[in-house]
Formats: C-alpha cells, structure tokens, sequence
C-alpha cells in the first residue's frame, strides 16, 4: 500500500534493479551491499540468453535477511504463467516472504525464440488471473486469448499474497495496472508531464475498478548514471538510451508523453537495427532527449533533476545503476547504489531507515 503523503520526503522505501549479466560471486556481493545500504527491494531481470533470473534471486535471498526480491521483469509469452506462478511461490518460500512479482511485456529474445507480443493487455489480464488463483491454492482453468490453463494447481503451500508488480511505458498497460496490480514501476521518464500522464492513466484504471491511487505502489524507475564528471555520464546515458531506442524500434509511444521527437538521421539509424552504430546515434540524441528519459550527471544535478518527479502519489522509486565508463572515471555500479543512497536521497530530505551505517560504509 502507498504510505500517506506526509512521510514521503523521509521514509520513500528504494530499489535497486540489476540487469541479469553478473557471476554468482559478484551478484551475492551486491544483493548483500544492497541490503547493507538500506534499499528496500532487489529486482533482478528476466532477459531471455542471460542468466537465469529465479536462479540469481534465490541465490541473494540465501545471503540476505531483510530485502525484498523482485522479478524485473518477468513476461507472459517466454514463461506460461502457471510456471511464473510456482517459480516465484518458490522463491517465496525460500525468502521467508520476502519474493515480489514484477511483470512486465518483455521482447529481448524474443526474436530468437519466435515469439511475439500478441494481445499484450490480455496477456497481462490472463496472467494475473492465473498466477493469483494458482498462489490461492486454487485449481485454475482458463481458456483465454493468449494464456490457456486446464485444472492447473500448485502442488505446494503458496503465499496468496505475494505483491505483483506492473511495469509499464504504456497508457493501455498503465490503466490496467490501476486496475488489477498491487504495484506499477512506471518506466524511464524524467518529465513531470509525463508522471502526470501516467498518473492519469492508472487513475483511470483504478477508478474503473473502484480503487484509488492510495490502493497501489507507484513506484519510477529509473536508469542512472552518478559521476562528479558529469560529462561522462551524461554520455554514458546517451550511450544508453540510444541503444535501448534502436533495439526497441519501432516500438516509440513512450516518447509521446515525453514530449520530445527524435531526429530523422536517428530514426534512419534504428530502422536498421544496426548496434554497430549506435555510438553514432548516440550523438544524434539531442541531451532534452537523454534528460527526459535518463538520470545522469554529479549528485547535485541528480537530485535536481529528481527532486520535481518525487510527488505525494510516488510510494517509491527504483533505479537502475549504471557504471560510468568515460576516460579516468571508472565508476562501478555499486559506487552508484552508494551515492545515491548517501548523498543525492539525503540532499531531498530522505533520511536512511533500520540501516546499520557502519555496515552501509564498508567497501564490499
């Protein structure tokens, strides 16, 4: 549930979402620093070709106590939801309940493995039907547009209330995610337009099914970057987002609440689907681009760039870390999960909860 406005500034629970690319030793180390830090909730992605998402989580929740784990994302075409629904009940049991469900449309991979997104918003409806009936104890049968199920039921005791999460860039997903989630990530925006265009749309959705936005988590997620060399990274970012635009060509409504467009030399480039030149493109993103969509630069700029997004309706933010790769500024993720906790969070006011600070310092 989203906590009342008043206690935003000071206790805004924090999550830290980690691509799926780290050996075991490496990912143990920073789900523990994580935990050490005060964040709340660990997400960790579930990208078809990288490494095993319920494996990596299971992993954290065996060498952690307190934080929350999340699937970030996890998708309704590469899994059948009756396999998400025991996977994440079984990371549930081995948390002590500590296990969050993300759900998102996915599409990395998905090429390869011959999938297409079909009927996204009935896919996501089908889904949580079916996953929650399942961690129920029920015996769940479906015949739906895209999720089939006959007589399914766990073989296990489930918890029947681990939260499930939408992620979402989409107005559609985004009303159904007022609709029917404990929670929503809304995805990559920087932009106080575009935050009231979100919160218009789950609103919508919400009312539909007669809640409020006071019934969900509203968490932003954000990738970011934290260097005193700003210029390295705000390219980092540039870098970034100019490979994530052409891989998800030509998938672009979400630019439409951003309120910016790109330049045609870019759009050429990403027709082509060409990575190679993605460097190239990235210099064709003009920084309103980067700025509405990327969180980057020193913690003074970060937190002023944040500051205007961290609005009463927010219950909590995300981020995704980035290292900064420019010349003589090679900034690990974890330096970025560090500042953010000790430097930009506190310049808005927030203050660290049930964190053991000497712990918080270490070097891992």
């Amino acid at each position: 549930m989203a906590r009342p406005s008043a206690e935003i500034s000071h206790s805004l629970p924090l999550g830290v979402l980690l691509n799926a690319e780290y050996p075991a030793q490496e990912l143990i180390r920073l789900g523990v620093l994580a935990e050490q830090l005060g964040y709340s909730s660990f997400w960790y992605t579930d990208v078809r070709m990288l490494r095993e998402c319920y494996i990596g989580l299971a992993i954290v929740a065996v060498h952690t106590k307190r934080i929350r784990l999340a699937t970030g994302v996890t998708d309704p075409y590469s899994r059948h939801p009756a396999i998400t629904a025991a996977s994440i009940a079984t990371l549930d049991e081995l948390s002590d309940g500590r296990a969050m469900l993300g759900l998102g449309l996915g599409g990395a991979g998905f090429r390869e493995l011959g999938l297409a997104r079909t009927l996204p918003v009935a896919a996501m409806r089908e889904s949580i039907e079916v996953i929650r009936g399942l961690l129920r104890g029920e015996q769940v049968s479906l015949a739906g547009k895209v999720i089939s199920l006959d007589q399914g039921r766990l073989q296990f005791p489930s918890r029947a209330g681990v939260p499930i999460y939408i992620a979402t860039q989409g107005a559609q997903i985004s009303r159904l995610a007022g609709a029917l989630a404990d929670g929503v990530l809304i995805a990559n925006i920087v932009s106080p337009a575009a935050l009231d265009f979100y919160l218009g749309q789950i609103a919508d959705g919400a009312e539909r099914a007669g809640r409020g936005l006071g019934d969900l988590d509203i968490h932003l997620r954000w990738e970011i970057c934290i260097s005193e060399d700003e210029a390295a990274a705000l390219q980092t970012m540039r870098l970034r987002l100019a490979a994530r635009l052409i891989a998800g060509y030509p998938r672009w409504d979400f630019l439409g609440p951003l309120g910016v467009q790109l330049p045609d030399a870019f759009t050429e480039i990403a027709q082509r689907k060409d990575m190679r030149q993605a460097a190239a493109a990235a210099e064709l993103l003009p920084m309103e681009v980067v700025d509405a969509s990327m969180v980057a630069g020193s913690p003074a700029r970060v937190a002023a760039r944040i500051a205007p997004m961290l609005r009463p309706e927010v219950s909590g933010v995300t981020i995704r870390p980035h290292a900064c790769t420019g010349t003589g500024t090679g900034t690990g993720i974890d330096n970025v999960m560090r500042v953010f906790v000790q430097d930009v969070m506190p310049r808005l006011g927030w203050r660290q909860a049930e964190v053991d600070r000497t712990q918080a310092a270490m070097t891992c």
